[in-house]
């Protein structure tokens, strides 16, 4: 399937015009960045990319990205885009919030990232809220008790196929996945996505093939796979996860942005470079990078 390209410096310039990162951690945030809205936009632009989406784990980056944008030079042609976050910043599980974001111009939904009970429960060493001042969070899980998803889930999954976004899993456990996007087939939504399923979701391959065969995209994260201080998995592991989810739902993201890891454009450079290293050819790896996340998000 894969046949080896050479890789050479135009070839991830090329590849990087028109690229379209759906996983950027710019600032401000509580958090600490290493680079703010305003300079993300600027190095995307600059290196010619389509589209970038603002990720923020307390609060939807959406007012303010609208507002940059309307004061932005006309005939760019970056799509900044925006989604919301359900942890307990923004009052977890919350169907107003959902709704206000997607009326503003949001793009995609998270299910509970570090609020939920998944994270807490695998991250229980540190108390991420603590160090930053901040309440400690209150775990959620998109299923009761007895394993039936919620009510107010059902009405956010509604909210997502009205507007016709994206509904990510969050950072939920990936048995939880299975009645959410299950779900949210039936109830109309046709745009779901798993950001690093091998990282905190605890999907296997067999997971990724099933996904897939749900039509739910796949997000591998260059934070995972590129040689920085966040990486977790040898770099070969990526052909594994391709070949199991598929070429067709395979999106490639940065996740990047943290004070220790590269910037998120400079890492998405490398993540391209590293597909065409590991013999992905030219065309497989613009439709990681750039087409499969196009076609999701509705570009």
């Amino acid at each position: 399937m894969l046949l080896h390209h050479t890789n050479n410096d135009q070839a991830v310039d090329a590849l990087l015009r028109g690229a379209v990162d759906l996983h950027c951690h710019s600032g401000p945030s509580v958090m600490g960045r290493k680079i703010n809205h305003a300079e993300e936009i600027a190095e995307a632009e600059a290196a010619g990319m389509r589209a970038i989406l603002i990720k923020d784990h307390f609060y939807s980056a959406t007012p303010v990205l609208e507002l940059i944008k309307r004061h932005r030079p006309a005939g760019s042609g970056l799509e900044i885009l925006s989604g919301v976050p359900l942890n307990n910043a923004l009052g977890g599980l919350n169907p107003k919030a959902v709704k206000a974001g997607l009326d503003m111009g949001a793009r995609l939904v998270w299910m509970p990232t570090l609020s939920s009970t998944n994270h807490l429960r695998i991250a229980h060493y540190y108390n991420l809220a603590g160090k930053l001042g901040m309440l400690s969070p209150e775990g959620l899980s998109v299923l009761t008790v007895n394993g039936i998803l919620r009510d107010e889930v059902k009405e956010i999954i509604d909210l997502i196929a009205e507007h016709d976004a994206v509904l990510c899993g969050g950072h939920l456990h990936v048995s939880e996945m299975y009645p959410l996007f299950t779900e949210a087939k039936q109830r109309g939504v046709n745009r779901m996505l798993v950001s690093h399923p091998t990282f905190w979701i605890d999907a296997n391959l067999s997971d990724l093939r099933e996904l897939a065969s749900m039509d739910v995209h796949l997000e591998h994260c260059a934070c995972m796979l590129i040689d920085c201080p966040s990486r977790q998995f040898p770099a070969e592991e990526l052909r594994d996860y391709v070949e199991a989810g598929g070429l067709d739902h395979t999106i490639l993201g940065s996740d990047l942005g943290q004070p220790t890891n590269p910037r998120p454009v400079e890492g998405f450079r490398s993540v391209i470079k590293l597909c065409l290293d590991s013999g992905f050819t030219f065309e497989e790896t613009r439709q990681m990078t750039s087409s499969n996340a196009a076609r999701l998000i509705g570009l």
